[in-house]
């Protein structure tokens, strides 16, 4: 940590050319699984060629994957993850100023991981109602219309299962309608394999943390709608008769209702172009074509002359 030290004070060391082989140098340091020699690579390099986004990028991803990996390892460890979360959102703000491509987004998650932190600390009764940060950064408007087009597809009072760290994002920059309809966010992996997270998030069900959580959520189903979202692990879902509403498949009949989806955002940015998430995005939207065919035909502008597979027949 002492490596870095420099960077958070701003203690530069002088100023330096930028070098692009640092940061594709410390991601393949990353993924042969050396995270801690990639962070000292970086920490060092930024203290004196602090205008490299794409380093600073990089050392905010490493922080956030710390931030999960302390959950993973029981809460335990130094720094907390908090704390790492506190170097991930400076190193996303520092490539936010220098203009790089994901940083926003990504600074976006390292937020939603602060509203993991307070979920478990607090619950989900004060979680689920605290606003977003004054800080937060404003997501790409076609990012929050795929959240409310995944909250739309979900009845009032339900429990929404949701897959990607897109999804997840989303879903929560659109917090208000989550609110309002008090429909309660899932992410099934997170409650296999985080003790604190599945205790908080089974209270909030009104079920037992011991139970699977296929075996959990059959009851929670009796008492609720559960919606799973267009990259949901169905693995994590009861054997059900599930219901095609919208974007989701759903555990019960839905009435019709009068939200209609937009993909308003998302063409505009197709048009202009320039970032990567609109790829994601539209996947979002694909995946869920294969479930409704009705989506074939109301999305056509946004498919367009790529459909996917599901609407080639």
């Amino acid at each position: 940590m002492a490596l870095v030290s420099a960077v958070w004070t701003g203690e530069m060391l002088g100023q330096a050319a930028v070098d692009p082989n640092v940061a594709p140098r410390a991601a393949a340091l990353e993924r042969a699984g050396e995270r801690r020699m990639a962070i000292g690579l970086l920490g060092r390099y930024l203290a004196t060629a602090p205008d490299d986004g794409r380093a600073w990028f990089q050392l905010g991803r490493f922080y956030l994957l710390d931030a999960r990996d302390w959950h993973l390892q029981g809460h335990r460890g130094d720094p907390d993850g908090l704390l790492y979360l506190d170097f991930a959102v400076t190193a996303f703000d520092q490539a936010i100023r220098l203009s790089v491509d994901s940083s926003t987004v990504f600074r976006g998650l390292a937020e939603l991981e602060r509203s993991v932190v307070y979920l478990e600390d607090s619950g989900w009764n004060a979680a689920g109602r605290a606003r977003l940060a004054s800080d937060a950064p404003p997501m790409p408007a076609f990012i929050i219309e795929l959240g409310a087009n995944l909250l739309a597809s979900c009845p009032a009072g339900g429990v929404l299962l949701v897959g990607t760290d897109l999804e997840a994002l989303s879903v929560w920059y659109d917090h208000g309608d989550q609110r309002s309809r008090e429909i309660l966010s899932l992410r099934p992996a997170r409650y296999a394999t985080d003790s604190v997270y599945r205790r908080r998030m089974a209270e909030a069900m009104k079920t037992d943390p011991a139970l699977p959580i296929r075996n959990a959520l059959a009851g929670v189903a009796a008492r609720r709608p559960l919606c799973l979202s267009p990259t949901a692990d169905s693995a994590a879902a009861p054997a059900l008769t599930w219901t095609v509403s919208r974007l989701a498949r759903v555990s019960r009949p839905v009435p019709p209702g009068p939200e209609a989806l937009s993909v308003t955002e998302l063409l505009a940015a197709t048009r202009q172009g320039g970032s990567v998430w609109i790829a994601e995005v539209r996947g979002v939207y694909d995946a869920a074509a294969q479930y409704n065919g009705l989506l074939c035909t109301s999305f056509l502008p946004v498919f367009g002359d790529t459909p996917p597979a599901a609407c080639r027949n």
